[in-house]
Parts: structure tokens; sequence; C-alpha cells
């Protein structure tokens, strides 16, 4: 979740920096605010926001997850906006997380749902992680920190993350096939592009 200074080329439109969290922020209350009106309800919403929520944290992730990967490998315009707006990204996927934690969790209090212990204690990592890199998100926090120091938290914090998302929808793709085969098969892909970026940076 951090910022490099590129610039993307004059042709290139996107929303950028700050705007991209309010951008994510508006299209996500529309989303569960109209969800909440056809449903009829906050809890007669859950079973159809929860995973909706879920996919979208994971595409804000795996473009901040993949973002220096495709800029060493394939230079050009998504690159470098990407790399420029890394941080606002990270702090997007963030955001979208937090909520879609907050859904599960009413969803775990509030209906007959459940989750084991080494699931609950897995994910409560992974967003502990999450709070920690999204609150370092900042130039200030890079310098009380130390840059060895903070990129090891983010490096740490992005795999973990990472590993979460694949160990929790691995076992169900035998009940969730085909649609339920996209997340993992981008998450190796981004596997691949990080490492491929690794070995090129090496030579």
């Amino acid at each position: 979740m951090t910022d490099k200074h590129a610039t993307p080329s004059k042709g290139f439109s996107a929303i950028e920096g700050p705007a991209l969290i309010v951008t994510v922020a508006t299209l996500l209350v529309i989303f569960l605010a109209g969800s909440f009106l056809v449903q009829r309800g906050y809890l007669a919403m859950l079973p159809h926001v929860m995973r909706p929520t879920a996919w979208l944290a994971f595409a804000l992730f795996i473009t901040a997850f993949t973002a220096s990967s495709i800029q060493i490998l394939y230079r050009g315009t998504y690159g470098r906006w990407a790399m420029k707006n890394r941080r606002y990204i990270g702090l997007s996927f963030a955001l979208v997380h937090f909520i879609h934690a907050g859904l599960v969790l009413s969803n775990l209090a509030f209906t007959e749902a459940s989750r084991t212990a080494p699931v609950l204690a897995g994910g409560g990592m992974a967003y502990v992680f999450l709070a920690l890199m999204a609150l370092t998100s900042n130039n200030g926090a890079v310098r009380k920190m130390g840059a060895k120091n903070w990129k090891r938290l983010h490096k740490i914090g992005s795999y973990y993350i990472w590993l979460i998302f694949m160990a929790t929808t691995v076992p169900d793709l035998p009940i969730t096939w085909p649609l339920g085969a996209i997340i993992p098969l981008v998450g190796f892909l981004a596997l691949f592009l990080r490492i491929a970026a690794w070995r090129k940076l090496r030579k």
C-alpha cells in the first residue's frame, strides 16, 4: 500500500488518489442500501451481500498485490496508474473488507450460521495485519518504522491475506465450481506474476 511517483499517460482517464476511496465507499453504500431496501431488512439482506463484498475486496486486494509486478513485467499505462494509486487501492480494500467482516459477524451473531475456531482465528489474524497495514499506509509511518521494517510488515501481511483468501476458497471448489474457481485462479495467477517479477529483477 504505497505510492510511486509515476504519471499516467495523458490519454488515460481513471479515478485517482483519495477520490478512489470515496468512489469505492459511495458504490458500497449504494449497493448495501439498495440491498436493504430490496430485501426489506438487514438480516434478510445478509446472504445477498456477503459474497459480493468479499469479491470486491478481493478484486481491490489483487489490484494492489500485483501493481508492482505488472509494472515490472509489462510497463504501461495501467501499471503506472496502479503503482501511483496502490496506497489508495489498498485503503479501499481495507474499507470494503472491514465492512465485509461486519456483515459476516452479524450473520454469525444473529443467525444460525457458524464458523470453526481455526477459521475465525485465521481470518482474525488477517484482519490484524490489514489494520496494521492500513494504519501505516502513510509517509509518516514509513519514516518512524524505517523503510525496511515497513516493507517487511506489508510484505508479510499481503502474503498472509493472500493465503487466507486461498485457504477459504480452494477447499470449497467442489461445491462452488465453476464460479468459485475464479478467486483461486486469479489468486494463483497473481502469485505467478509476483514470482516472475522477482525473477526478472534478479537477472
